[in-house]
């Protein structure tokens, strides 16, 4: 499904600027997500009352706004059930609108082709329609739908809406500014063609569905019969004469490339990472040793103060790197720098010296970082036996990203 390893989301949400788009460009997904057992929702901006009217007995219906919407809610209704029955939502309405404000509805903008043949912005575009809407009210309304559905992943529009429509861009932007607010993974729709895509899904298996809920949308395209000798083939013309094929995949890019997980041990990370938690370790303990060597003999009232905190820093030091990265390597760094920081003080002050005495406190900073180190290097690694006792969460991560390639 995807050249790159990322967990499959439980709840997408898939939103769209009119009925038709979701099946027309995304369709064969939404099939695919609904049999894998993802919930998937489909958010629609507008009900397309602008759209054309194909068949003669619904020629009448064209300039009727009411009529038209009217209609193509039944239309995007039996596609979606023929899909496989993802929810359904309107931008603006129930489970689409922040519950203090009134519901509202979103209008079709219309568009026109230009003269490069891809479309613009129609010259009466109606006031209440989705173009002419504040965005900041139309990504509230979509940020909406993602707290009321749950949705871990949006997908929506490239930023040309595809082909230019305006209600596509302005989609693009409200769902993808939305998925930000909300801290959620963003995909665009694209050509699987195209050299900039991020992950595909064959759609071949559920071309059936897909034929079915194109065959709904009778008022916006003619669909091609059956090709015996082909019977996976799907083709159908659009209201301005072309002819369009659903190919055999569908594609999407991610906003962002997903990131890499952060190492979580010692034996995570690359070489160069390695050697940097080594020297860093290094100097920590050498920091450690310093401050040691200079303060273990001090006292408050009485109490060896010094020694006690100094003696803490070490174990936390030596105890720490080993329960958070699992590695002896950094545990030993850490030991090394303390003994060399404590001799190499030792050393410049000579025989002389009043930084280590021999009492209690100079006997015990003189051995007690070594002892610390050998504990901590010697106690067992328990992390595989923690991993099986608690079914090998990593293996179970891995396998949750199960999809069809």
């Amino acid at each position: 499904m995807s050249k790159v390893s990322a967990t499959r989301p439980e709840r997408v949400l898939i939103v769209h600027a009119h009925p038709d788009d979701e099946t027309l460009s995304s369709g064969g997904t939404i099939a695919t997500l609904l049999e894998l057992g993802t919930e998937v929702t489909v958010l629609t901006a507008t009900r397309g009352e602008r759209g054309e009217m194909l068949t003669p007995a619904l020629a009448p219906l064209v300039g009727d706004g009411q009529r038209v919407a009217a209609h193509r809610e039944t239309e995007i209704a039996a596609a979606l059930a023929a899909l496989g029955g993802p929810r359904h939502l309107w931008l603006g309405g129930p489970g689409a609108r922040p519950t203090d404000l009134p519901e509202r509805r979103y209008t079709d903008s219309g568009m026109q082709w230009g003269p490069d043949g891809r479309a613009v912005a129609a010259d009466d575009a109606p006031a209440d329609s989705l173009t002419t809407a504040d965005l900041g009210e139309v990504v509230d309304d979509v940020r909406a739908a993602i707290r009321s559905t749950g949705a871990d992943a949006v997908v929506s529009y490239a930023d040309d809406g595809g082909y230019g429509h305006p209600d596509h861009v302005r989609v693009h932007h409200a769902a993808r500014y939305a998925a930000r607010a909300e801290d959620v993974p963003f995909s665009m729709i694209v050509d699987p063609g195209s050299g900039d895509v991020d992950m595909t899904v064959d759609v071949l298996p559920v071309r059936a569905k897909v034929r079915a809920a194109v065959e709904q949308y009778r008022s916006q395209v003619t669909v091609d019969p059956v090709d015996p000798a082909d019977p996976l083939a799907l083709s159908w013309v659009m209201p301005h004469g072309v002819r369009q094929h659903a190919p055999a995949t569908e594609a999407f890019r991610h906003e962002a490339p997903p990131a890499p997980p952060a190492p979580e041990t010692y034996a995570d990370m690359s070489p160069a990472g390695k050697a940097t938690a080594v020297v860093v370790a290094l100097v920590a303990g050498l920091l450690a040793g310093g401050l040691g060597t200079i303060t273990h003999q001090q006292e408050l009232g009485g109490f060896p103060i010094g020694i006690v905190l100094t003696t803490l820093i070490v174990v936390g030091l030596a105890v720490g790197v080993r329960l958070l990265y699992r590695s002896r390597a950094l545990v030993a760094a850490v030991g090394v720098g303390v003994i060399v920081a404590t001799q190499v003080l030792v050393s410049v002050g000579g025989q002389s010296s009043p930084l280590v005495l021999a009492n209690t406190a100079g006997y015990v900073w003189t051995f007690g970082p070594a002892v610390v180190a050998m504990f901590a290097l010697a106690w067992p690694d328990l992390s595989g036996a923690r991993a099986t006792a608690v079914g090998r969460p990593e293996a179970s991560r891995s396998g949750s990203s199960a999809g069809r390639e």
